[in-house]
């Protein structure tokens, strides 16, 4: 067959037009997807929840205990006893979420058991986490070291007494926010299946 005669004959044969394949421009929503993002969701706000959980736990405790010293012992005005407080509202603020971090870490540890391993245990969370940052904050305002010395044995006696009922303190407030929140999240569940099952 001649070069001209192919030719001819591969014209003749109909060549039907290309056939575009159109993507749905829309993502079709799956519950995997839903679940994904609802969890995305509820880490944010546990985490944030858990944040403001210990801020507050920490400055309330802070506060009940800082009443009767300042105001009784000390002999503190209440004008002097609130602008110390609020300013212990700011450094407590900052150091809530470390200190319970560094807790959980301790405990997870050593564990939990008697009342006296208990004790231990939160007693030293509390000495070594909050005595360094005390005798650095007296270092800082220029104490001698008699006076450093002298506060931190005071310091320390005093987080053989607070370092366990905080500790208390704070696991107390977990439980309750613990239950409010699973309460929650089966009510967020349930509706977000029912979304589902509507669509």
């Amino acid at each position: 067959m001649s070069p001209q005669s192919l030719s001819q004959a591969t014209e003749a044969i109909p060549v039907s037009p290309p056939v575009m394949a159109l993507e749905d421009e829309t993502p079709v929503e799956t519950a995997q997807c839903t679940n994904a993002r609802l969890n995305q969701r509820n880490n944010r706000r546990t985490r944030w929840s858990e944040w403001l959980l210990d801020v507050f736990a920490m400055n309330s405790f802070s506060w009940a205990v800082a009443i009767p010293i300042e105001l009784v012992l000390a002999g503190m005005s209440w004008r002097e006893h609130l602008k110390v407080r609020l300013l212990a509202v700011v450094f407590n603020t900052l150091i809530a979420r470390p200190f319970s971090l560094y807790r959980n870490w301790v405990v997870a540890r050593f564990g939990r058991g008697g009342t006296l391993h208990n004790y231990g245990v939160d007693t030293f969370v509390f000495l070594s986490f909050q005595l360094p940052l005390y005798t650095a904050n007296m270092l800082l305002g220029g104490a001698s070291v008699g006076e450093i010395a002298t506060a931190c044995i005071t310091f320390a006696l005093i987080a053989g007494v607070l370092g366990r009922p905080y500790g208390m303190y704070l696991d107390c407030l977990r439980r309750l926010w613990s239950r409010g929140r699973h309460h929650r999240a089966g009510g967020e569940s349930h509706g977000a299946t029912a979304d589902l099952e509507r669509a």
